[in-house]
């Protein structure tokens, strides 16, 4: 029974360190556009174009300022 309830426990850990939730709490958001797709490359955000992103607590309406490609070597300004 003890040895059960350690392997449920440590299952447990696991779903909460992979949950979406989880890694939101570690930091990370998640940047949805107006269409309410993911946004996952910085080509697909142009410039004046507004965001959605989820935190942890709350949400942010973000617009775009700049956008830098993948691989660009220019400095955000």
């Amino acid at each position: 029974m003890i040895r059960a309830r350690a392997t449920l426990d440590s299952l447990a850990a696991q779903l909460t360190h992979l949950s979406p939730l989880g890694i939101l709490e570690r930091g990370y958001a998640i940047v949805q556009d107006q269409q309410g797709r993911i946004v996952r490359d910085a080509e697909a955000a142009p410039v004046k174009a507004l965001l959605d992103v989820r935190l942890a607590k709350g949400r942010l309406r973000a617009k775009v300022t700049q956008s830098i490609p993948a691989g660009s070597s220019e400095l955000p300004s």
